[in-house]
């Protein structure tokens, strides 16, 4: 099957999953997502062969390698969060996410304290961490992150980028309709699952950044870190009352529209710099070390300064989206909490406190690794010659999706005032 026909089936399950109101639909669309991602990941990028018959060999094992592993922990995702969505459904006495919601919330979420069922059962919670674990590494979360690298790595540019946002909206549509809006009673479960694996990650892809030299896997590691930004953004918002003043456009968003916007901002960032690898990639040629970039302000200035403008975004500098969204995060973390039937949380929580700081501290790590791909961009002279076919097309695409970045950073209260009528 054709990539472009695979990747409107993952669109199409997406699609599905956020109409859908069964559970049947939702892991049916989930399995349909994870096969036909698979069937994506397979495609591999061209490279040069070598005249070397052990190094020819030595790649096509490290490639039935990556498969193998791919195909073992795509059924375990799926195993994972079949079991959680059946779990769901018992814990319910329904396949019907409405009335799971319905059910759910009179027995944790009742009027009268009196009917009160008590704390959150076992079932409910190990339904939560199987459907979190089941989507980590269609997320992109550590420590399932192993297919992500692998397939920015090997994968072509464009399948690469179509794959990671796919599965990553995908899995953010599962925990948005079985976890987040579905399941009453259970924020704390939540919220503590949304801060360990969103604090792994961060950590997790800032140190793996400090590693990369090529810029194909520098973005892969980059989109690990935002899938913890992102998750963190949830957990601030999860058991904080979100008071909307309908006379002002402009507000701090809740912590569901932060993980919306985050989301966006990382897919577009790390989508061109993605794309201005490919152009600058000639011959099956990947840049595989940071030093082949040097100069390239000089010779492709609307390349590089899209490539400048990606990164950072991405390092949260102002005045560019990514520095809004670490603003939002932290602004949501002090929030007080709601008073529950647990007891009074007039104070900010503590773990989310720590997670804003873990984004803070990884946000910089990223931030300090990008400085030395500028530097080199613009501080020194080209050692490298780029040749790039479409010239005139990828300057204006450069250019544009630049400016997008730049916009979105400086009219940051309009995107807001669209995300408030977002349906969260």
């Amino acid at each position: 099957m054709q990539p472009a026909g695979l990747i409107l089936i993952c669109t199409a399950c997406s699609v599905i999953t956020v109409m859908t109101e069964s559970l049947e639909t939702v892991m049916l669309a989930c399995a349909a997502n994870l096969l036909a991602a698979f069937r994506l990941r397979a495609e591999t990028r061209s490279e040069e062969r070598s005249l070397d018959t052990r190094l020819n060999q030595r790649r096509i094992d490290r490639i039935g390698s990556q498969r193998q592993s791919r195909q073992v922990t795509d059924i375990f995702s799926f195993f994972c969060l079949a079991t959680g969505i059946a779990l769901l459904g018992t814990l319910g006495g329904s396949t019907s996410l409405a009335t799971i919601r319905e059910t759910l919330a009179a027995s944790y979420r009742p009027e009268r304290l009196d009917l009160l069922a008590g704390d959150g059962s076992i079932l409910g919670v190990a339904s939560i961490v199987l459907i979190f674990v089941g989507n980590a590494a269609a997320f992109g979360l550590f420590p399932l992150h192993g297919v992500l690298q692998n397939t920015f790595e090997s994968s072509p540019a464009g399948i690469a980028g179509a794959t990671a946002l796919l599965l990553r909206f995908q899995a953010a549509v599962v925990l948005w309709k079985t976890v987040l809006s579905s399941m009453p009673g259970f924020e704390s479960t939540t919220q503590l699952m949304c801060v360990v694996f969103g604090s792994c990650s961060c950590l997790a892809g800032s140190m793996l950044a400090c590693r990369s030299e090529a810029i194909r896997s520098f973005a892969g590691n980059l989109w690990i870190t935002w899938g913890g930004v992102v998750l963190i953004a949830t957990a601030s918002g999860i058991s904080v009352e979100s008071a909307r003043n309908t006379q002002t456009a402009w507000q701090l968003p809740t912590g569901l529209e932060t993980a919306a916007f985050s989301l966006l901002v990382s897919a577009i960032a790390v989508g061109l710099i993605l794309v201005v690898e490919r152009w600058l990639s000639s011959e099956g040629r990947s840049i595989d070390f940071a030093e082949e970039v040097t100069g390239l302000g000089q010779q492709r200035s609307s390349i590089a300064f899209a490539i400048a403008c990606s990164l950072l975004t991405l390092s949260a500098i102002p005045p560019l989206p990514g520095f809004w969204c670490a603003t939002f995060v932290i602004g949501n973390a002090f929030l007080p909490g709601v008073e529950s039937a647990e007891g009074a949380a007039l104070v900010p929580n503590v773990a989310v406190l720590a997670s804003a700081i873990v984004v803070l501290v990884s946000l910089l790590t990223v931030s300090a690794r990008s400085i030395r791909f500028l530097s080199l961009m613009f501080h020194h002279e080209p050692i490298r010659r780029f040749d790039i076919s479409r010239e005139k097309l990828s300057i204006v695409i450069s250019l544009s999706v630049s400016g997008i970045l730049l916009w979105s950073g400086l009219s940051v209260g309009t995107l807001l005032t669209w995300f408030h009528r977002l349906p969260f």
